[in-house]
């Protein structure tokens, strides 16, 4: 027999061709997707419904992936139009882009895009300060602009601060104006109805513009670039409070593979000495699993399931 022969041993011994048959069904069903460890399955990424952005590790959508393929802190909900949304001090932030190499995402205040629709006649509803968790996990990035808004403004020698109506008092205005304006203290007494402080990216395209696309926000969570690039989907378990690397095979505690295998080293079958890779039931036959001596087990994470259980 040729040394890196694998073979197999059956019993109880019966007709060769059943027991080949038995071993070819084990191998094949074994290779389907049934098979794959369930939360790899689970935390395959997803999209709202009319949204084109992939939602994977850190986050995740609320009551269509499990909590465990996103960190915490970071759960995405759908809006009723399938617009992805982060909730923020109450307030919700539709997620205009995210840009998971450098762990950034664009948002923008609702309320600033839903102004434009036919409901609210371009009139702005109250909304509130920017205030980020206290967990940190995400930050305003730097090099934006701080802007103040003000409500129920008479606008008449400060149009072009005004970036619309005020959705409680149409014929009063909302203006916009930079926290470093010399007109701040002016408009402040000039509107009626307070102020809230907001974020943009930058002034291109007018304030209004500015408002609808919104600001960068930064993140900080694990990285999941090296468990990425083995194959694997990125989670997080909340009873441990740590990263996990959920591989087809099973749950990794960095990156998929064969980590814990590769020093494994099978041996021909001897008199003395059987090393068993697996041994398995199927009813009545038990199935061992033989590799020749000195043959290493270069096992991918599919190949571990390869033996019925």
């Amino acid at each position: 027999m040729n040394q890196n022969t694998l073979f197999f041993i059956l019993k109880p011994l019966s007709s060769p061709l059943i027991h080949s048959y038995i071993i070819s069904f084990c191998l094949l069903a074994q290779i389907t997707s049934c098979f794959v460890d369930p939360k790899f399955d689970a935390c395959e990424p997803k999209s709202c419904p009319n949204s084109n952005q992939t939602i994977s590790y850190p986050f995740y959508i609320q009551g269509t992936q499990e909590p465990y393929c996103g960190y915490p802190g970071f759960q995405i909900s759908c809006a009723p139009d399938g617009i992805p949304f982060l909730n923020l001090s109450l307030t919700q932030y539709f997620i205009h882009q995210i840009f998971y190499q450098n762990q950034s995402l664009r948002v923008s205040n609702a309320a600033f895009s839903i102004s434009q629709s036919n409901t609210t006649k371009g009139c702005l509803s109250p909304t509130q300060n920017l205030t980020l968790p206290p967990s940190n996990v995400f930050r305003v990035a730097p090099n934006q602009k701080d802007m103040v808004l003000f409500y129920g403004c008479d606008a008449t020698s400060l149009h072009e601060h005004r970036v619309g109506c005020y959705a409680e008092n149409e014929t009063s205005s909302v203006l916009a104006l930079d926290k470093r304006d010399t007109n701040i203290s002016f408009v402040a007494q000039n509107c009626r109805d307070g102020f809230v402080d907001t974020v943009v990216e930058d002034g291109i395209g007018g304030v209004e513009e500015a408002l609808r696309k919104g600001f960068l926000l930064t993140w900080t969570a694990s990285s999941c670039t090296v468990c990425n690039s083995t194959g694997g989907r990125c989670g997080f378990d909340p009873d441990e409070y740590t990263f996990k690397c959920y591989c087809p095979d099973r749950v990794h505690s960095a990156k998929c593979g064969a980590d814990d295998l590769d020093n494994l080293t099978m041996k021909r079958p001897g008199p003395r000495e059987v090393s068993v890779l697996k041994q398995s039931q199927l009813r009545d036959y038990k199935v061992f699993v033989f590799v020749s001596k000195g043959v290493r087990i270069g096992l991918t994470p599919l190949m571990t399931r390869y033996v019925c259980m």
